[in-house]
């Protein structure tokens, strides 16, 4: 009986120190993301030597809050300089095309940092800033339009679903997935893709100094990694986030220490905050495979995709 007692309690002890030492390792990785996090000044806390960052992840699918933060940064007179950071395979074209516009209306110094990726629209928008850096293994460049267009005729026979569509032009509803993607459908939209990826290669020649010719002749799709970037002029220096902090810094004549300002988040307690940056993650990798797999007919984007 005693022996059982013992065995019960000797269990019991094991369990409650398993649980202690769980319990303890999740609370120093609580502090471990709150250090990460407590980083990220608040945009309203006066700082001195700010620089602004502005983060560009995943798929472009609207412009909004990045021109929203470039704005604020630009009228805000504890930043001294802002930094572009971009880890996105691109997206929308318009999108893309805004953040641009909304970069260059920046008179503040800015530079443009490259993460994991910045191809198509993520190369198009880091083309708007007067140097860029990449990792040498970043990878870049894919220059070029892409437009998907699903048929679904065969789904719907097998569910014996019929569309009836009244249109008033013959090319009302091209591209739609509910008949057949004919030969004036593809003459239609190449010619739209051709006028989209001619605004593509104009905009990083201009941007990169080089001959509309010299970029269209290595604009077939295909992305590079940062040194091959670098030795065909596409970026500027081979380097990470903090060696684009340190140029930023000379180019803005800055010296002395500096804090790096990110866009306040709309939270008031650290777990609100955790939640928030899980959220967002889990909510971007739901998006791209979504956009992945549906697209709009009449879509045409900047954006590379190996799927």
């Amino acid at each position: 009986m005693s022996d059982n007692c013992s065995q019960e309690v000797r269990s019991d002890r094991g369990g409650i120190i398993a649980l202690i030492g769980i319990l303890i390792f999740f609370f120093f990785i609580v502090l471990m993301v709150a250090g990460s996090l407590g980083a990220a000044i608040s945009q309203d806390t006066p700082v001195e030597n700010g620089i602004g960052v502005v983060e560009i992840r995943g798929t472009i699918a609207t412009a909004d809050s990045t021109v929203k933060v470039l704005q604020k940064f630009q009228d805000d007179d504890d930043i001294k300089a802002i930094l572009v950071r971009i880890d996105s395979p691109g997206g929308s074209v318009s999108a893309s095309q805004e953040m641009v516009e909304a970069i260059r209306g920046v008179t503040k110094p800015i530079v443009i940092s490259m993460g994991d990726m910045a191809a198509s629209g993520g190369y198009y928008v880091a083309c708007a800033g007067p140097k860029i850096y990449a990792n040498a293994g970043t990878l870049t460049g894919s220059i070029g339009v892409i437009s998907q267009v699903m048929d679904l005729q065969d789904v719907l026979s097998f569910f014996k679903i019929k569309v009836h569509t009244v249109k008033t032009g013959a090319l009302k509803d091209a591209g739609s997935p509910y008949r057949s993607f004919d030969d004036a459908d593809r003459a239609y939209f190449t010619k739209l893709g051709l006028e989209i990826f001619d605004q593509f290669v104009s905009h990083v020649a201009e941007a990169r100094h080089k001959t509309h010719d010299e970029i269209a002749a290595i604009a077939d799709g295909r992305v590079w990694t940062g040194r091959e970037a670098k030795e065909l002029g596409l970026i500027d220096e081979i380097g990470g986030f903090y060696s684009a902090i340190q140029g930023l810094k000379e180019m803005a004549h800055m010296t002395g220490n500096h804090t790096l300002v990110y866009p306040k988040k709309k939270t008031d307690t650290l777990l609100e905050e955790l939640l928030l940056e899980g959220s967002s993650r889990i909510g971007a990798e739901i998006r791209d495979n979504l956009e992945a797999i549906i697209h709009r007919p009449d879509s045409f984007e900047y954006r590379y995709t190996t799927r």
